[in-house]
């Protein structure tokens, strides 16, 4: 195999300005391809970045469903750091991916809601978006599938998206097929599962891995910035045949759901969960018989699915010129539930919709296939990536992250930052290596201990003993909350989901 930029020593990876002794180190390592010469950077790497919608913590690098198949997970992590505490920045498409190109959480920007456009957003606008801080430090870029959330109008000015982006490739956010004679266990339309028609070729995900497979194949002169988005297993939860029969319906294991469950839960949140629509999707597939195993083996299939898709990702990687310069970071927008705390979908501030599948692969690595058990967010992908790839022009904002560049050397390494995730204004929970606190606008709150009780079964808020706790955690938690964007007429309509 031949070598690469990551043969230089690991410590010297991290170093976003390369001194000159360094370079004499360098020089000693068989990396001539690279044409280091004395006292000069090497190359700036690729980074592929594939971010996810919709996946759960279900994948079997992080062990909370029996019986899932994500072996193409299992080979990333074979070469990654696979951070097993990472959480959103927010529990929902939009505000969750707009925290992580602008490197901002939604109590900065006042993005919280599907309608809330990044384009309407101040903060965001005067903002240096991380696909724009590679490229003015001279990446390419690329986009394909869903990177930001819904109508392309509601992102960047186009102008601004013209002058980000070297080329942009739909489709962007496609959730199909949509099945007309589904099993409309859950509901009609995008709520419709089963097999989709054929073995694929329906699929918008595989037209999407069709213009990263021609990007990868091309001669790049410069580095590149290229993200991929995977659409499953967003609703609908439809896909091809073969990945239902993984998942036979008497295999199906579903989580538990204790009758004392929302018996120490806030009155806000009972409120708000079992009037919502999505507690009424909940009943409807208990009701019908097999309902509930049927939408989780569709959501299973949904997932095996994505791996098959990150599993042909890896592939075109691997079989390109580019597979020893190239970063991999992979990332799902929020996590989701197929009723765990008796609700559906996502939306919530417990740890199922919040905490995500997260991968960082350097091609070298001397950490890899290290699992990182730190509270690490999203919103560190901004920073960590400035480091790492050396992009030292500052941005105009305050990155909410840090870079995980410690804990890519030592994943056992001190790490003293907490994970935010944000909902509606007053909404918030922070997450340390035990505990997740959460606190409502009412000033009503939830704490669970990770280490005892994972599914988060047992409120801990009102017992006096925890006081302390409590009080520590709430210090991370927002102060102020930027109002989200004036809603005007004429905004593009935008999905529910």
């Amino acid at each position: 195999m031949g070598s690469s930029l990551f043969d230089i020593p690991r410590d010297t990876l991290f170093d976003p300005l390369m001194k000159p002794t360094i370079a004499l180190l360098a020089l000693a390592l068989p990396i001539l391809s690279l044409n280091i010469t004395l006292g000069a950077e090497p190359p700036r790497p690729n980074v592929l970045m594939i971010a996810v919608d919709d996946l759960s913590d279900y994948i079997s690098i992080l062990q909370n469903h029996p019986g899932i198949k994500t072996p193409n997970f299992d080979r990333l992590a074979k070469r990654s750091v696979n951070f097993t505490r990472a959480y959103c920045a927010a529990p929902l498409c939009n505000p969750s991916r707009v925290a992580v190109c602008t490197g901002m959480t939604p109590h900065q920007t006042g993005i919280y809601q599907l309608d809330d456009f990044m384009a309407k957003s101040a903060p965001a606008i005067a903002a240096v978006a991380m696909e724009e801080q590679f490229k003015r430090h001279g990446y390419d870029t690329y986009l394909t599938g869903k990177y930001y959330h819904g109508n392309p109008v509601n992102w960047w000015p186009e102008k601004r998206m013209a002058a980000t982006w070297t080329e942009r490739k739909p489709p962007f956010s496609n959730h199909g097929p949509i099945l007309k004679n589904g099993n409309n266990v859950m509901g009609s339309g995008v709520h419709a599962i089963g097999p989709a028609p054929g073995d694929g070729e329906t699929m918008p995900d595989v037209d999407i891995l069709n213009n990263t497979q021609r990007w990868l194949k091309q001669k790049h002169e410069k580095p590149f910035f290229l993200v991929h988005g995977i659409s499953k297993p967003h609703l609908s939860f439809v896909v091809p045949q073969r990945f239902f029969d993984m998942y036979p319906l008497d295999s199906i294991v579903l989580p538990e759901t204790p009758d004392d469950d929302y018996s120490d839960i806030p009155p806000v949140v009972k409120e708000k969960v079992l009037n919502s629509q999505d507690l009424e999707h909940f009943i409807r597939i208990r009701k019908a018989g097999n309902g509930w195993k049927e939408v989780m083996q569709a959501y299973l299939a949904s997932i095996s699915f994505c791996d098959w898709i990150l599993g042909q990702v890896l592939d075109s990687l691997a079989a390109s010129p580019y597979a020893e310069s190239t970063i991999i970071v992979v990332w799902s927008d929020h996590g989701y539930h197929i009723g765990e705390k008796e609700k559906l979908h996502k939306r919530s501030l417990w740890s199922q919709t919040c905490r995500v599948p997260f991968l960082i692969s350097i091609p070298g690595m001397n950490t890899a296939s290290r699992n990182c058990a730190a509270p690490v967010s999203l919103l560190d992908i901004f920073p960590t990536l400035n480091e790492v790839c050396r992009l030292d022009q500052n941005v105009p904002q305050a990155l909410a992250g840090h870079s995980l560049a410690p804990l890519l050397k030592n994943p056992d390494a001190p790490w003293p930052h907490l994970a935010l995730t944000s909902s509606a204004p007053g909404n918030a929970a922070v997450s340390d290596p035990r505990y997740r606190y959460i606190r409502y606008a009412d000033g009503s709150d939830e704490l669970y201990d990770h280490q005892n009780d994972p599914r988060e079964y047992r409120n801990l808020a009102k017992q006096p003993d925890f006081k302390p706790v409590i009080a520590r955690l709430a210090e991370s938690l927002p102060k102020s909350w930027t109002p989200a964007p004036a809603k005007k007429d004429g905004n593009a309509k935008i999905k529910k989901h």
